[in-house]
């Protein structure tokens, strides 16, 4: 085995067979860390940056915070039901993308395409920043480490995905339930505490009137609303992988998405009512939830449980992009919308490609934004309520299409959620513009442009590649067993076994029209070679180009193009090269053979046969 294969199987684990597919699908009790921990996490700021938005108008407006949380929470459920009607009506995966292009038309699709993909991208920016800065908080000398802590982290969630879906939610169980328990506790814990009047204000906790009216408090509590929304983020990435979810697929889907909407809801309001009712609003040095935890808990050891647990769901958060994005990716690009590379299934049958372009994606992100969770914010959520509109949007139309049992009520629900959610998209782009959501919106129309690029080059190989009706049939039939005239070049630098064999298989070929060629950069060299093809009586002219610059490739090029004397002649060049044993063997090598190859791509007349010869299986006698 190479040193490469043993390092892969040391990261990534031994590989999993096609046959043990079902084998890996996901139960509810792990698909719900997997593909909600997103969601779940965000109960650790969407609270603060509600409270954020409002202490603007004066501390008195974070009395607003409990009823922006509720029409989040109202949101949130027209969103999940609307979705649990997706894992149904879809369950191929795709989520806004599959539902928006079948309903909506391609244009739409590819939309809510890039709006997801640049999202998914923002939430392990965002996850991953945020965790690493309440890592910070507690050791603050790594603070001038951020950037590479911030970059290990994402690599080391890339590796536990490629190791495989069954293998990653392990890891990430206990965690996301170590969370989910402990942030429940303190919400369970603080309104039994506030019902027996046990419960008191935050220390150093302020009063105050509201010091902002009108049009003013309006646009701050829109604000304010808009960081509440990034609680949602996430609730797309079920409708994405139903295919990853134990038989039956999507009624596990669809419990698990109602399971993941009742704890957010939960944890979103309990978290903003109590921070209400003990007056907490966001500080420097410590987050809203950790002084929330510290005044319902105290200093003791559930407090600092929740600090770990919150840190390490925020980290892992993330791990719903890194199974969201990848999937979405392999229905892009089996409609033909990326690469096709994005299709294939690594050697633990996950979309390897998928991965790693989302972890070389965030960490550019990371990096060009400083790791800092203020600046990414901004950028956060956009992409999502677009996507929430589009696929809502695309389920009314799919309705009145089919017009199945319930329609009517169904379609109705969709239709009011799309308002809603369109409405919210407004908001948050409103709000959002200048602190950078432009930025999000520039990513998507690329991410459009380069869909219509690949599905254009897509169509275009298809044509030349796909026979159009009878007569195109006919005229292959005949090409293929006709016997085009062509031209074989041989390209020679020494006489050895490799040449010898190259010399033979050009004869066989085209025994009247056969060239052995050497390009001229080194005359001593040149001179050398004539003077052992003479000695060898080899009967077969030896063509010398002359290269007063010491090139290889143009000369090459020149003297192959020259030979061509019409349209229906070929030219096929044969290149003798050698195969080392070990990899770092061919940085010891000039590699002409495969530039030569690779120049020739672009030739399209050029037919080109390599004769590979392995050094270790003709070791010479060491007689």
């Amino acid at each position: 085995m190479s040193a490469g294969n043993t390092v892969k199987r040391i990261l990534l684990g031994r590989p999993i067979a096609t046959a043990e597919e079902m084998q890996e699908r996901l139960s509810k009790k792990f698909a719900l860390p997997v593909f909600a921990s997103d969601a779940i996490s965000s109960t650790a700021y969407a609270t603060e940056e509600i409270l954020l938005a409002l202490v603007l108008a004066g501390a008195a407006a974070a009395s607003f915070s409990f009823g922006i949380s509720v029409a989040v929470v109202v949101l949130l459920v027209f969103v999940a039901l609307s979705y649990q009607q997706t894992v149904y009506a879809y369950p191929g995966g795709g989520g806004s993308y599959v539902v928006s292009r079948e309903n909506l038309g391609l244009l739409p699709g590819m939309v809510a395409a890039g709006s997801l993909m640049v999202d998914y991208v923002m939430t392990v920016a965002v996850s991953v920043a945020s965790g690493v800065a309440a890592i910070i908080s507690a050791f603050p000398e790594i603070a001038g480490y951020r950037i590479w802590v911030c970059v290990g982290l994402i690599v080391f969630i890339a590796i536990l995905n490629l190791r495989g879906i069954s293998e990653s939610a392990k890891v990430f169980a206990f965690p996301t339930y170590a969370f989910i328990v402990l942030c429940a506790g303190l919400v369970v814990v603080g309104i039994v505490r506030w019902a027996m009047g046990d419960l008191h204000a935050a220390a150093g906790a302020v009063g105050g009137t509201t010091t902002i009216q009108g049009a003013a408090l309006l646009w701050i509590v829109l604000r304010a609303f808009s960081g509440g929304c990034s609680a949602m983020t996430g609730t797309e990435a079920i409708s994405n992988a139903v295919p990853a979810f134990k038989k039956p697929e999507s009624r596990n889907a669809s419990l698990t998405l109602g399971v993941m909407a009742g704890i957010l809801a939960f944890l979103l309001l309990g978290v903003t009512g109590l921070t209400q009712v003990a007056h907490i609003l966001p500080e420097e040095n410590e987050t809203v939830l950790g002084s929330l935890g510290h005044v319902v808990y105290g200093g003791g050891f559930f407090y600092y449980a929740l600090q770990i647990a919150t840190m390490a769901i925020l980290v892992l958060a993330a791990n719903t992009s890194f199974s969201g994005f990848p999937r979405l990716a392999s229905v892009l690009a089996r409609d033909g919308l990326m690469p096709r590379q994005f299709m294939n299934r690594g050697d633990k049958l996950v979309f390897s490609n998928g991965i790693l372009g989302l972890t070389v994606a965030a960490i550019v992100v990371l990096v060009a934004f400083g790791g800092q969770v203020h600046r990414l914010i901004p950028l956060y959520a956009v992409g999502v309520f677009t996507s929430f509109t589009l696929s809502q949007a695309g389920m009314v139309v799919r309705w009145f299409r089919l017009k199945d049992k319930g329609w009517q009520h169904r379609a109705a629900m969709n239709g009011f959620g799309a308002a809603l959610t369109g409405i919210v998209t407004v908001v948050v782009l409103v709000t959002k513009f200048l602190g950078g959501a432009y930025i999000v919106i520039i990513a998507v129309v690329i991410l459009i442009l380069a869909f219509y690029t690949v599905r254009r080059h897509y169509d275009r190989v298809a044509r030349f590649l796909s026979p159009q009706g009878e007569k195109e049939l006919e005229r292959l039939g005949q090409l293929a067993i006709s016997r085009p005239r062509t031209t074989v070049v041989l390209f020679v630098s020494q006489v050895n076994e490799l040449t010898a064999r190259s010399l033979a298989l050009g004869r066989g070929l085209a025994p009247d029209d056969f060239h052995a060629t050497t390009i001229a950069s080194d005359p001593a060299q040149v001179l050398n070679l004539q003077r052992t093809w003479q000695e060898m009586d080899i009967n077969i002219p030896l063509v010398v180009v002359d290269s007063p610059y010491r090139e290889f490739i143009r000369p090459a090029l020149e003297y192959i193009k020259s030979l061509r004397p019409g349209p229906n002649h070929t030219v096929t060049v044969i290149i003798p090269e050698f195969v080392v044993e070990h990899w770092w063997e061919n940085f010891l090598h000039n590699q002409n053979a495969l530039r030569l190859k690779g120049a020739l791509l672009g030739v399209p007349w050029v037919v080109v046969i390599s004769i590979p010869f392995h050094i270790g299986a003709h070791e010479p006698d060491a007689g």
